[in-house]
């Protein structure tokens, strides 16, 4: 029979063994959130001249503009803290220690703080990951996120992956999460599916539900996880026809 001192000795000999390991997110998606602040920024800056332009002819439709400008405003604001979550994020795994460099823009829905802190796999106690989805307007996203629980009790939220259960779902932390967990020699904690409120457009007022929140039954899970994927369907449907639409309008 394996004792606990076997199996933490056995964990720290795999540690030693494995290489030094530095993950960050891949580069593609960090230009993508940085061509996203960009357009939006430049589109913002048109509207706002165009708001100048409508207040001398209507001054109805020049707040309509401004309002409108206002809006692709705050959703550059909403895409510029993806963009410094996904460039700042960094994890080192070491022999016996993992540095993580978290900031706080790893969330776009919880509300973490900033954190920069190395930790050596004996002090990690647990390391849980739930299903998390939220509604508006009748839609449903899904979002899969990490914590990590300390020997001295302290939650750390590492990240979110995100647009589960649809084409554009992302898996860039499964695999550090598994190269963490062997390394520790933990396992990762499963707390099932939870649900939160989603704001507008999942954007803005959003709240997560707290961490010691109890899972889902299966039945409301499933139905979230069902809503979850029409919601991913109508979006890449909508954007087609807007490409057919502007290529029509283009060409005709």
């Amino acid at each position: 029979m394996t004792t606990i001192a076997e199996a933490l000795n056995a964990a720290a000999q795999r540690a030693a063994a494995a290489p030094r390991r530095v993950f960050r997110l891949p580069l593609t998606p960090r230009l993508l959130s940085l061509f996203g602040v960009v357009l939006l920024t430049a589109v913002t800056g048109l509207m706002l001249g165009f708001a100048a332009l409508a207040f001398a002819m209507q001054w109805a439709l020049g707040l309509f503009v401004l309002a409108c400008a206002g809006f692709m405003g705050a959703l550059t604001g909403y895409v510029w803290r993806d963009l410094r979550g996904k460039w700042g994020l960094r994890v080192v795994l070491d022999a016996d220690t993992v540095t993580l460099d978290l900031p706080a823009n790893r969330s776009l829905i919880h509300r973490p703080p900033a954190q920069h802190l190395t930790i050596r796999y004996a002090d990690i106690a647990a390391l849980d990951a739930r299903f998390e989805a939220y509604g508006s307007l009748g839609m449903k996203i899904m979002q899969r996120t990490y914590v990590l629980h300390r020997g001295s009790g302290e939650l750390i939220f590492l990240f979110e992956e995100r647009a589960l259960a649809t084409g554009m779902a992302s898996s860039y932390f499964t695999d550090i999460v598994a190269d963490l967990t062997t390394r520790a020699g933990i396992q990762l904690h499963e707390l099932g599916t939870v649900e939160g409120t989603g704001g507008v457009l999942a954007v803005w007022g959003t709240q997560a539900p707290d961490w010691a929140a109890p899972a889902l039954p299966r039945e409301r899970a499933n139905r979230l996880w069902r809503q979850a994927a029409s919601t991913g369907s109508l979006t890449i449907a909508v954007f087609l026809i807007v490409i057919l639409v502007m290529r029509y309008f283009g060409t005709g």
